[in-house]
């Protein structure tokens, strides 16, 4: 199944803040009517304009100086408005749905022309590009990451792996001298990038390592990498002559001597990862009207200043306030926290500390209890959450959780309600394609057991070696052998070579297609 992702995250829409419930916007035409009239009620000229006349009255008037400026109802008026603006429900950024990928696929480009051998950057422009590759292989442990070498022709080196030692031999091994042509064609490597990415679900990102980018500006660059994102390293001396079309440059990100350069690309290969996975799977949007609390609470403390008169308030909101929610089957919640945390806050609270067990026994909200629950590892109860929920998240949620409760058909009919209602759906299609095939496969088993079928486990009674067999079979190497998926690690397995050997034989080849 799929796993989490982890947290929120910024989304590259045009106007990304706006509120999830803006009609409580209205509430705040009351709010400002009230204030106006008390601040127009308890201004002295108005109350006295009938007995003194005016140009007396200016003079008589004493103003309040400093904090006497501040009256109760300044302090009401404006927790009324941060409230309502609250209850609107502010957003900016996108909530991934529980159950996506939370590693970015990530193709490198490496440029390998003769001008990477410049020393303006120590120990060279190539060595360096080198380094930095390998940090961020470091930094993203777990991820697939591709790479595709490029002068004058580009190559795949190494198809999508999540195993950085094998990517490591074949990137310290590549040199300008392996290149069969020589000079600098970065939309042909964006483009066998670009289609090495092709079979993933979402978009990915393509990294282009180089010097420059020459003859080629933002359109040629993001047509050749089709869905997927484009960050430029460039490895340069700051401030050195280049050719990089001005519209590139916001798109790149100069070496530094520190970690500053990787944790930047980081970000971004994250960002346009989940991005594109919230327009692939759906994402809510995050209602970040909690941070409004604490500038309400700040306000409530000068409230209980000498002199002011709505202290009372606070009590009339908490005899106002409902009641939480209880379910019989749960104990009940500390009343201490009932005062003040209704049980989904307090669920949100056990789970943003790890606590998923606890979390599930105290949500009310269905999807909340069913992903709490199913990171309990507690499928039965994720299931019976995840029924109550007739959305597309729903069903592809129950389908992971009865898959994982091995009830295939049922999980099967969860997907199938998915694809139905989004036939787009890439999960949905992945985990679809998993689950019947553990359904065949178990089938297959029971029929075997119905049946009395023992699969063999016997060992040979002899071998024998041909005498006649001499240097083992002859096998002949075609061309479009060496440009298949996984040629490289199974060439390495069987061909006592070096990496660079090997990569040049397999350039000059490549080459040589037609």
């Amino acid at each position: 199944m799929k796993r989490s992702a982890k947290g929120a995250f910024a989304m590259p829409d045009a106007f990304p803040f706006h509120f999830l419930r803006p009609w409580w916007l209205i509430a705040l035409l009351p709010a400002i009517a009230m204030l106006v009239q008390i601040l127009r009620r308890d201004r002295a000229e108005a109350q006295w304009r009938g007995a003194i006349e005016p140009h007396l009255l200016k003079h008589l008037v004493v103003r309040p100086q400093g904090l006497g400026l501040v009256r109760p109802a300044h302090l009401v008026a404006a927790a009324l408005v941060i409230g309502t603006i609250a209850l609107a429900g502010p957003s900016w950024r996108r909530e991934l749905p529980p159950f996506v990928e939370d590693k970015a696929p990530l193709m490198i480009a490496l440029d390998v022309s003769a001008s990477m051998g410049g020393t303006d950057v120590a120990p060279s422009r190539l060595e360096r590009a080198k380094q930095k590759i390998r940090d961020l292989l470091g930094a993203r442990a777990g991820a697939r990451t591709g790479l595709v070498a490029y002068a004058g022709s580009a190559h795949l080196v190494m198809p999508l792996t999540d195993d950085r030692a094998v990517i490591e031999p074949f990137l310290m091994a590549l040199a300008p001298g392996l290149m069969p042509v020589q000079g600098k064609k970065a939309v042909a490597a964006l483009t066998l990038a670009a289609g090495a990415l092709a079979p993933e679900p979402v978009a990915g990102t393509i990294l282009l390592v180089a010097d420059d980018v020459v003859g080629a500006d933002a359109a040629a660059v993001q047509q050749a990498a089709g869905r997927n994102g484009v960050v430029i390293l460039r490895v340069m001396q700051p401030g050195a002559a280049g050719q990089m079309d001005s519209s590139l440059r916001s798109q790149s990100v100069a070496v530094t001597v520190d970690d500053d350069d990787i944790h930047t690309l980081e970000g971004r290969i994250e960002t346009h990862y989940q991005a594109a996975q919230a327009e692939q799977v759906g994402a809510r949007w995050r209602d970040e009207g909690y941070w409004l609390v604490l500038p309400v609470a700040l306000l409530g403390l000068f409230w209980f200043r000498r002199g002011s008169t709505v202290p009372w308030v606070l009590l009339v909101a908490f005899a106002l306030a409902p009641a939480p929610p209880a379910r019989a089957q749960e104990q009940a919640a500390p009343k201490f926290l009932d005062l003040w945390l209704t049980l989904d806050q307090q669920g949100r609270l056990a789970f943003d500390r790890g606590d998923n067990a606890a979390a599930a026994k105290l949500f009310t909200d269905p999807m909340w209890r069913g992903i709490a629950a199913y990171r309990a590892f507690d499928y039965l109860a994720a299931a019976e959450a995840f029924r109550k929920i007739d959305t597309v998240e729903g069903h592809f949620a129950l389908g992971n959780a009865e898959a994982h409760n091995h009830a295939w058909e049922k999980a099967i009919k969860a997907y199938e309600e998915v694809l139905a209602a989004q036939p787009g759906h890439a999960a949905a299609k992945q985990n679809l394609a998993i689950v019947r095939a553990a359904l065949e496969a178990a089938e297959a088993k029971r029929r075997k057991e119905e049946k009395g079928e023992q699969p063999p486990d016997m060992k040979a009674d002899e071998t024998k070696v041909d005498p006649k067999q001499k240097g083992g079979k002859r096998v002949e190497v075609q061309p479009q052998d060496v440009t298949t998926e996984g040629a490289a690690e199974a060439w390495m397995r069987a061909v006592q070579t070096s990496p660079a050997d090997f990569l040049k034989l397999k350039f000059a080849i490549q080459a040589a297609k037609p």
